[in-house]
């Protein structure tokens, strides 16, 4: 004897499966089939948004009848519990039809083959008219709830979902603060401003005290960092004020600063990396972080600490640059094309926000439709308000560098150089244009010789500094090199030499 498939689907949880499953179940008795040859597949998921591939019950359909040759037909409810997406329905057409497998559909009612196994006119008829159907009414049902939810949000009511921690909903949609988390989010933020503890601080004492018993330390740190960085507890429509402006400011403050520390940690602002050498040698001098110094690898190589030299080769770079190499208008113009630049820049970061925005917003119409659990959207959230929050303080960055870069422009009306307005990349370009190498001696430890040879013309600069006071004096210009042929050894293999 011949089996038949039952495949009954609903879209969600709070829909009756049963009701389905026993009137196609009727049909099939009426058609002859026992109920040992009887196999019912029933599911619960969206028929519009999973692909072929995605669909638990197409699977388990086409799984059976690859292993089981005996299946005569497939019985259905109405077509869209097969899928409401016409290239899913007519895939699935189309697997049925290569094995002449009959697809039997009750309302409304249609057989999709012929006795012999060739489709039925009228049955491809009714199939493509209500697969188109099926597609534009789940086209029409989401662009009302789109629309619905859209006035709701302009109402200040829920467009969908759980609320954000820290709110309710009434009876008329509309957030209310929750009391008890609310306390929580307060007391977040000033831990992290006042009492200057860490994210993971905040988040272990949380859970000591039995808060928040389902997530893990980090996934904590995660959710703290997104309430940290979320605005609208400070009263963005449409949700209540949970806490003041002035504290949420804090905490933005606190977390671009910790921020900028882990981007610079490890790399102290040497100005002069591959610049200096022992003169005595002629190695050039590595970087040490950890005790802000200049040394030698070498054994006995000179060392000397970065705010021993630094300065005083940044006040020399600078009087050279101002004098022989700054060009008013080539600067003035390369300005220009900088912040134009940032603007445009500042104009892409909006429009990612934007995109996130809408993001924030498909993922609601995602859960709404059932497509995801609220764990999952609750997750997507998490990361889209962490994404929203690094664009917010990339655009700041900007902003600070566009408005820089304009007082720069004004200060070269000025025909100086604004040393305020000079970032350690702006002092690291200039320095590189005007210094050719500076070799250093130490005569004892409390004080060295530097001197500092320039790209623009024969002149040596022979300073003194004392290196116990961080003080330093010109001894002389010399007209000639005094130090000829100065092997600088990088490596074996790259030699560089001073011309005499």
């Amino acid at each position: 004897m011949s089996k038949a498939i039952v495949l009954s689907r609903v879209s969600s949880s709070h829909q009756d499966l049963t009701q389905q499953t026993d009137e196609i179940l009727w049909e099939v008795h009426r058609d002859g089939y026992e109920d040992r040859d009887i196999i019912i597949i029933e599911d619960t998921e969206s028929a519009i948004n999973l692909s072929e591939e995605e669909r638990r019950g197409l699977n388990k359909m086409k799984d059976h009848i690859n292993r089981n040759s005996d299946i005569a037909c497939v019985y259905l409810y109405e077509l869209s519990r097969l899928s409401r997406r016409q290239l899913v329905l007519f895939s699935i057409r189309d697997f049925l039809v290569e094995r002449k497998i009959q697809l039997i559909c009750l309302k409304p009612y249609f057989r999709l083959l012929e006795v012999d196994g060739t489709m039925s006119q009228t049955g491809s008829l009714m199939f493509s008219l209500f697969s188109s159907l099926s597609e534009s009414e789940m086209m029409l049902k989401k662009e009302r709830m789109m629309r619905g939810r859209r006035r709701n949000r302009e109402l200040g009511k829920s467009a969908g979902g759980k609320p954000p921690f820290g709110y309710d909903l009434n009876k008329e949609k509309r957030y209310i603060v929750n009391p008890s988390e609310s306390t929580i989010i307060v007391r977040i933020f000033e831990d992290y401003t006042t009492r200057h503890k860490s994210i993971r601080e905040i988040a272990t004492d949380l859970k000591e005290e039995g808060h928040f018993a389902a997530s893990s330390i980090n996934t904590l740190c995660l959710r703290i960092r997104t309430i940290l960085n979320n605005p609208i507890y400070t009263g963005e429509f449409p949700y209540p004020q949970i806490l003041s402006k002035d504290l949420y400011s804090a905490a933005q403050q606190a977390l671009a600063l910790y921020n900028e520390t882990r981007k610079g940690k490890g790399k102290a602002p040497f100005l002069l990396k591959g610049l200096t050498c022992d003169a005595r040698t002629g190695y050039l001098l590595s970087t040490n972080g950890a005790i802000d110094t200049y040394f030698s690898k070498h054994h006995a190589g000179v060392s000397i600490r970065r705010t021993n030299i630094d300065p005083v080769v940044w006040e020399y770079a600078k009087m050279m640059y101002e004098r022989y190499v700054m060009n008013r208008d080539r600067l003035l113009k390369q300005i220009k094309t900088s912040y134009e630049a940032t603007a445009q820049k500042i104009s892409v970061v909006e429009r990612d926000m934007q995109t996130i925005q809408t993001k924030l917003e498909r993922v609601e119409e995602s859960y709404i439709l059932g497509r995801i659990s609220q764990a999952k959207a609750e997750h997507l959230r998490q990361q889209l308000y962490e994404d929203r929050a690094r664009k917010e303080r990339r655009k700041e960055e900007l902003i600070d560098l566009y408005i820089r870069k304009e007082s720069q422009r004004k200060s070269l009306l000025l025909d100086t150089i604004d040393e305020n307005l000079l970032t350690h990349e702006d002092k690291f370009e200039i320095i590189r244009q005007v210094v050719e190498i500076i070799t250093i001696e130490k005569p004892n430890p409390t004080y060295s010789v530097i001197k500092i040879y320039n790209r623009i013309n024969s002149l040596v600069y022979v300073y003194e500094v004392h290196c116990w006071n961080h003080t330093w004096t010109l001894l002389r210009e010399s007209t000639t090199r005094k130090d000829p042929h100065i092997p600088i050894k990088s490596n074996p293999t790259i030699r560089r030499t001073i011309s005499a």
